[in-house]
């Protein structure tokens, strides 16, 4: 009895130690510069107070105000908007790294077993590193619990540790919430058709039972402010997508533009997991781990087509080799089951306080930038703007869309924010991207326009931004009057603006290069 009792205590100290580990990946400073997150903060306060116009236009440019937009995330906003009104930026770090901690939760638990305890941490652990490969506060995050929630809820049914009257009636409510917060909701019912899939292998008594549950979760999807434009928004986004975004690029153009640990992790487990399906199917494993087997082949192949994907590959990966891992073990005799069982809750142990110890490294959990809320000075350009209250209008790029948002939606709106679809390709490619390649078009356009000032994310590594930048701090017609560590503000050489030119103007000479890293 007391030999069980440490055991519990040895599992316990794990959880413990994995937590803490697992919480430092996903405490990371926020860089309101180029998130997303200042827009979904307006959102959700826009909407509490009754401007639905979010929802349905591109209500924050002046640019293409009426062009028709599909807001698959505005409940992610409502919920932002109430947590930073509570808590501030700091309350949203902190939901952020518990809304990870609860994926990984609930495919830890999911692929829990008996015979081999602490086997999914240890496995767990190994993939965290690179399900934090996209750490911001963002309404993934949402989707990253939601979808860990309905793998395992779908694993206690196949199970028999779940009925389907909850099941149906605990999917169908998440589901509601899901397909209003963003938009990997689909992901949700292809869950659900995995394991109808899985049943139709395993257990015909499960089939009729699921194939109601995935027909009920696409009519739940409806419920949405844009209905069937709603439910098809992941199959109809690209369809006008006029501006590359990197979290859309292939693995391999990735690959060959940064170095970025994290990516070269994804193709080494991706391998790794191409090659544990073939052992799955060697060993004749396969069939009890078909829904794993299908869902981990789909999220490799969306990884590799967008890096954005990463994540989800990552979750997924758990109870795959957990799955394998455990009936390979299943195969020894007794006793050296219960010696390998005792070795990973230990192991996993030492491995969270080494690298929860160690700095630096790509397994560290402590990169030397951890933290909550707000990068210290990040918010000075903002304020800076909002206290000043330039008139006119301003040309800004794409990365510090969200950001003016924040803290200049209710002064003035933005010429363009990081939401692709949002804007027509003719905008990028006529009017955005020539502005900034084009001395001639930027004149024109700029003028038609009555552009006032320029308000630039300084660190735009884009092929046009930094040329562009240079040439509009050494144009006599444009003044500096701001500058710090990620941002620029120019303003137009005009009488009118006099007293912020005489109160803040910069020399030129300070300007001969603008950093692009």
């Amino acid at each position: 009895m007391a030999k069980s009792e440490g055991n519990k205590w040895v599992l316990w100290l794990f959880l413990a130690a994995a937590t803490v580990y697992s919480a430092f990946f996903f405490a990371r400073p926020i860089n309101l510069a180029t998130a997303d997150l200042g827009r979904h903060i307006v959102n959700g306060e826009l909407i509490v107070n009754g401007v639905t116009d979010v929802l349905y236009k591109n209500y924050y440019s002046f640019t293409e105000p009426q062009h028709e937009f599909v807001n698959h995330h505005w409940g992610s906003g409502v919920i932002f908007y109430y947590i930073h009104k509570l808590f501030d930026f700091k309350g949203l770090s902190v939901l952020y790294v518990l809304m990870s901690l609860l994926a990984i939760g609930f495919m830890v638990a999911a692929s829990r077993n008996e015979n081999a305890k602490g086997l999914s941490l240890v496995v767990a652990l190994t993939c965290v590193p690179l399900f934090a490969y996209r750490v911001e506060v963002r309404p993934e995050g949402f989707s990253y619990a939601l979808i860990a929630c309905y793998y395992f809820l779908l694993s206690r049914f196949r199970s028999g540790k779940l009925n389907w009257k909850p099941l149906l009636i605990i999917l169908s409510v998440l589901q509601l919430l899901w397909v209003n917060i963003h938009i990997f909701f689909f992901f949700g019912i292809m869950v659900a058709g995995a394991f109808l899939l899985d049943a139709l292998l395993n257990n015909r008594e499960n089939v009729k039972s699921l194939a109601i549950l995935v027909g009920v979760l696409i009519l739940v999807s409806l419920v949405n402010p844009h209905t069937y434009k709603g439910l098809l928004a992941p199959l109809t986004i690209f369809n006008e997508y006029g501006y590359m975004v990197a979290e859309n690029q292939t693995i391999l153009f990735m690959l060959d533009r940064f170095e970025n640990p994290e990516l070269t992790h994804f193709v080494v487990f991706g391998i790794l997991a191409v090659g544990l399906i073939g052992l799955a199917f060697w060993k004749k494993l396969w069939k009890p781990l078909f829904a794993e087997i299908l869902l981990v082949a789909v999220f490799v192949v969306l990884a590799a087509m967008a890096v954005r994907g990463i994540p989800l590959f990552a979750l997924f990966l758990i109870p795959l080799v957990s799955g394998i891992a455990v009936r390979l073990i299943e195969n020894l005799n007794f006793k050296t089951r219960q010696s390998v069982s005792k070795i990973f809750p230990v192991a996993g142990i030492v491995l969270c306080l080494l690298f929860t110890g160690l700095k630096g490294t790509y397994a560290s959990a402590r990169k030397g930038y951890e933290g909550l809320g707000l990068i210290e000075g990040i918010d000075a350009c903002g304020k800076f703007l909002h206290n000043q209250r330039i008139p006119g209008k301003m040309f800004n790029n794409y990365d510090f869309g969200s950001y003016l948002i924040y803290f200049l939606h209710d002064q003035q709106k933005v010429f363009v924010d990081n939401r692709p679809e949002a804007y027509s390709v003719a905008f990028f490619d006529s009017i955005y991207k020539p502005m900034q390649e084009n001395e001639a078009v930027w004149k024109h356009k700029s003028l038609d326009m009555g552009i006032n000032s320029i308000v630039f994310y300084r660190l735009d590594n884009t092929p046009w931004a930094q040329p562009f930048l240079i040439e509009r701090t050494q144009d006599p017609e444009w003044v500096p009057i701001y500058v710090d560590g990620v941002s620029l503000i120019l303003l137009r050489n005009t009488k009118a603006n006099e007293p912020w030119i005489k109160k803040f103007a910069l020399p030129r000479e300070m300007f001969s290069g603008v950093p692009n890293k």
